[in-house]
């Protein structure tokens, strides 16, 4: 059996490597000495990276987003960074087609999923707003208005990636809606799609607000009169 006791790094291209990916050193003693390769992980990486652009992006937009901060808070190289993204353009794009769908998802739709009457869970989320199990990430506002209200800087491009997330989240609340309809705890004399702009636009309007100027008795006024318009959809 080879004694394994001595080991020495992988040299990548070095034919002394076996079938097993270790590598065999016949220095000194004459001993065998073998290690495994470090394992990469390019799409941990990457992720790593969305993560923290989209962190980034939340804090400052995509015109003010540090570079320095998201190599920071990913704790990769710069050229980690531009290896999977050219620019910071790109990574924005990547951030705008792929976090914010999951914000989407993860905050606002999956909870409706398999309900056929959205109502009590669309007003049990905006209740939530108000303690302190709301969702961390609203902390400082949606992130699709916050990136959003920089409109008027971005390219035609960038802004129809951000239009396609409204349409995005839109197009699943008006289903929803639409189930419940179906099911006669909302009234079919509505359209699903307008009633949906309307929630997120109402929804936007109130996580505009900076958090330290959401009180408690302002958050009471406005779950109130969101309570009141849900109840005016029943049939």
């Amino acid at each position: 059996m080879s004694d394994i006791r001595h080991l020495t790094p992988l040299v990548l291209g070095d034919d002394s490597e076996n079938e097993d990916g270790w590598r065999r050193d016949g220095k000194g003693t004459g001993e065998r000495r073998l290690q495994l390769r470090t394992p990469r992980d390019p799409g941990g990486t990457r992720q790593k990276l969305l993560d923290a652009g989209f962190a980034e992006i939340r804090r400052a937009g995509v015109e003010g987003a540090s570079i320095a901060n998201i190599i920071d808070l990913a704790g990769v190289t710069k050229g980690a960074l531009y290896h999977h993204f050219r620019s910071k353009a790109h990574l924005a794009n990547a951030v705008i087609d792929e976090c914010l769908p999951a914000y989407i998802d993860d905050t606002w739709l999956d909870a409706l999923a398999f309900e056929q009457d959205v109502l009590p869970t669309l007003m049990a989320q905006v209740d939530r707003l108000g303690t302190d199990d709301a969702p961390e990430i609203l902390n400082h506002g949606c992130p699709l208005a916050r990136l959003a209200s920089g409109a008027d800087d971005m390219d035609d491009a960038t802004r129809k990636r951000v239009d396609s997330v409204y349409r995005y989240w839109r197009r699943g609340l008006a289903g929803h809606i639409s189930r419940s309809q179906f099911g006669k705890y909302i009234r079919t004399d509505i359209q699903a799609s307008s009633v949906a702009e309307f929630i997120m636009a109402t929804l936007h309007g109130y996580l505009s607000r900076p958090p330290v100027l959401r009180s408690s008795d302002v958050h009471t006024a406005f779950a109130g009169e969101y309570a009141r318009y849900l109840s005016s959809l029943r049939p």
